[in-house]
């Protein structure tokens, strides 16, 4: 059973009960108009990679505060992102990154729907993998267009907005993920990490196709999102906004709103909260107006194959 707590402030409520392999609504806005979605990395956990070594679970305990008035929702997704065995028994995924951004896009929205906010602009906050999760996801969602799909094609629609934490956009070598992975485990690295790499693994080596198929399609479509995007130690940019933070920082972890990066992070989406309804607004009149087409164009089809045959069949 979900457990939950009022803000002090009363515009909201706190739910501590985070789902591990699902979407969890961690802070509910009663008249929300975003949602703000975050996705975490490697090895990650829906509650664990966003909290600090004091406790802190910024996704609840700064950002709602640091909106100042912004309404939005703040939603977790957890995702077997397991790259080796042996921590808490668990497996290691063997699934592959276009099975995880399909089951990410059905589950945000199934749970939109349930929720009522299926129209609602979205903005991720991605960690690591999580980033190109959401790239795949996107790319995903964009070509449904079948009907019995096309609920799923709001995924793409809706979104407005991506933060990049430490993505490895062009890949990486397998010793400096081993680097990343011991940190975020905080033990060495079992020796069968080396021997057996698994299919996430494999997705972020430099030069795998799969990541460099991602990264092509993307750029056909990333014009239409902002973005923002940090990396540890220096500056970096892909048509979006430029951000540094100090060497060593933990990019996904603030114990406090002056911590490096948490000024800059929550001021863009703060900033992103407030422009998304009246932008994806106008997309979802797009959309509904291009289906109409579509509809009406499949309709003149079926007449005119009606027509056809019976034509003949009188001649």
């Amino acid at each position: 059973m979900s457990s939950f707590r009022l803000l002090e402030s009363n515009e909201g409520s706190i739910n501590k009960a985070i789902a591990r392999y699902e979407t969890t609504a961690v802070y509910t806005h009663p008249d929300a108009a975003v949602d703000i979605v975050l996705v975490h990395g490697l090895n990650g956990d829906p509650g664990k990679t966003w909290t600090a070594k004091n406790g802190t679970f910024w996704p609840t305990d700064l950002l709602p505060e640091s909106l100042k008035g912004a309404r939005a929702n703040v939603l977790v997704y957890g995702y077997n992102a397991d790259v080796y065995c042996g921590r808490n028994d668990n497996s290691a995924s063997d699934n592959f990154i276009h099975q995880h951004a399909q089951t990410l896009v059905t589950s945000l929205t199934l749970y939109r729907k349930s929720e009522g906010t299926f129209n609602n602009p979205i903005i991720w906050v991605c960690h690591s993998l999580g980033g190109i999760l959401v790239k795949r996801a996107l790319l995903y969602s964009n070509d449904l267009r079948a009907a019995h799909h096309e609920d799923y094609r709001s995924i793409f629609v809706s979104t407005y907005g991506i933060v990049f934490l430490g993505t490895p956009h062009t890949g990486s070598d397998a010793a400096s993920w081993a680097l990343v992975l011991q940190a975020m485990s905080d033990a060495v690295m079992p020796r069968k990490f080396f021997e057996s790499e698994s299919v996430l693994l494999r997705t972020l080596k430099k030069d795998n196709e799969t990541l460099a198929n991602i990264n092509s399609h993307f750029l056909d479509i990333y014009q239409r999102f902002k973005i923002h995007m940090v990396h540890e130690n220096h500056k970096t940019d892909i048509k979006g906004t430029k951000r540094g933070l100090p060497k060593n920082d933990f990019l996904c972890k603030f114990e406090n709103a002056n911590s490096p990066g948490f000024r800059a992070l929550s001021t863009d989406i703060r900033q992103w909260v407030l422009e998304a309804p009246g932008f994806v607004a106008v997309r979802w009149d797009v959309e509904e107006r291009d289906k109409a087409a579509r509809m009406q164009y499949e309709v003149q089809e079926r007449m005119s194959g009606w027509l056809l045959k019976r034509h003949t069949a009188h001649d």
